[in-house]
């Protein structure tokens, strides 16, 4: 029993030793002559690695672009709608301030290796038009739109191709049905019939086969030209996405589009970032004013490097001076429970980055908050630990769990503030108070009741 007591130890040792490894250094691996780490990059905040500052102003050398509209509620209107379309692309971390009485917009974003992308896109006007390709008669537009939903999906030559569904409201999909109906290019069966009389004929005189022939190129002529006319166009801000027509009548209100494909993985993330952008787009309204953009620039964060890694310094000092304390005060034990606080704080930024919580300069206070709320859990289970360790910590977790019952609801109250720096902290703290009580109760009374006797 002591032999497999000490086995377990063991395993619970090299887990947390593993864990740190992977979280505090991580795993890297050599691409394209450089190291990349196969960990998730955290998510850092405005405040803390910088942000791109755009500024766009109402176009005025655009026609559209009259004094009627140029307005109080066509500013306020246009800046909504980029919000709205940032929200559709799961941007976090952004600001979008208009001036009222000029419909100036200034916009702040995270800088990352897509902001060209995303600016592109955002800043277009949006006007989305199905048009007959033979006569620019527009047979549907935004107004149609319920939905987007961009998705991939492997083929055959190991490659992710990528798809967007326009899903319609029911008076779209009414229109989109009944263009699926006008705009097939399939030759008539009457055209079939003809084409096979005249070949008939033509095996009984060459004269007769000749003005057959006729007749079959003039009809087919004839079908191409209608075929030709049975075609739309989907447009957007008066350019051609693409031309296409349909082999069958569409009842479910939904269009599929091919995006393209990739192989690689950057090639992929590129093709998405401009997926959903179209779909960011496509799924809002479009905007009532033209924009045109007055200035681009990248802003530094004003917190640098050297002042976070103080920051950690100073963290990693107190954190060693509380296991200190620890150990002096309850021995053995308060070894174990010390070494096991740093797999909990390995754990806890694991999640972090995976749960893509952005990490603000109050994200970075609030893991400090979660690792003292730790601290005060662990004592109390130094406390209260007795020779009946799993009821003994039963009882501490009980008592903790009903003590941070009031951080854990103010936590998700701020999970739902719109301010970046609030719902920063709201999160960390939310995943760590979790984390903590699982944690605890799985690994540090496992590791404790090993190590008694």
């Amino acid at each position: 029993m002591k032999a497999q007591k000490k086995l377990n130890v063991v395993l619970i040792i090299l887990i947390i030793i593993l864990l740190s490894i992977i979280s505090f250094i991580g795993i890297f691996y050599q691409n394209k002559n450089k190291m990349k780490n196969y960990i998730k990059e955290y998510n850092l905040g405005t405040d803390l690695k910088g942000y791109r500052k755009v500024i766009l102003e109402v176009d005025s050398s655009y026609e559209e672009n009259t004094d009627e509209l140029k307005n109080y509620d066509n500013y306020v209107k246009s800046a909504n709608i980029i919000k709205d379309r940032l929200n559709s692309m799961k941007i976090t971390d952004y600001s979008v301030m208009c001036d009222e009485s000029t419909g100036k917009i200034e916009i702040n974003l995270p800088e990352n290796t897509q902001t060209d992308y995303i600016l592109a896109d955002i800043t277009q006007k949006g006007k989305f038009e199905v048009v007959d390709a033979s006569n620019n008669d527009v047979l549907m537009n935004n107004q149609d739109i319920r939905s987007t939903n961009v998705r991939t999906t492997k083929t055959y030559s190991n490659t992710e191709a990528i798809y967007m569904d326009i899903n319609f409201n029911s008076n779209g999909a009414k229109k989109f049905k009944e263009i699926t109906k006008n705009y097939q290019n399939t030759v008539s069966n009457e055209v079939a019939d003809t084409t096979s009389e005249n070949t008939t004929e033509n095996v009984e005189t060459n004269e007769t086969s000749n003005e057959t022939n006729e007749a079959t190129n003039e009809t087919e002529g004839t079908s191409e030209e209608e075929n030709s006319a049975k075609e739309i166009s989907l447009n957007i801000d008066g350019t051609t996405m693409m031309t296409t027509d349909f082999s069958e009548v569409i009842d479910n209100g939904v269009l599929s589009l091919t995006l393209g494909s990739a192989s690689s993985n950057d090639d992929l993330k590129i093709l998405m970032y401009q997926a959903e952008s179209l779909a960011a787009i496509l799924e809002n309204d479009e905007m009532p004013l033209k924009y045109t953009v007055t200035g681009n620039m990248y802003v530094s964060s004003p917190i640098e490097q050297n002042h976070i890694n103080i920051l950690i310094c100073i963290g990693l000092a107190i954190a060693l001076i509380m296991f200190i304390v620890l150990i002096i005060k309850y021995k053995g034990k308060g070894l174990a429970i010390s070494f096991s606080s740093i797999g909990f704080l390995a754990v806890y930024l694991l999640i972090i980055r995976y749960t893509n919580v952005t990490l603000t300069l109050e994200g970075i206070f609030a893991i400090a908050i979660v690792f003292i709320i730790n601290y005060i859990c662990n004592i109390m289970l130094l406390n209260r630990i007795k020779k009946n360790v799993e009821k003994s910590f039963e009882e501490a977790m009980r008592k903790f769990s009903l003590t941070i019952v009031p951080i854990f609801i103010f936590a998700v109250v701020c999970c739902f503030s719109g301010w970046m720096p609030i719902f920063s902290f709201g999160m960390v703290v939310f995943w760590g108070l979790i984390i903590s009580v699982i944690y605890n109760f799985i690994v540090t009374q496992l590791f404790i009741k090993n190590l008694s006797k």
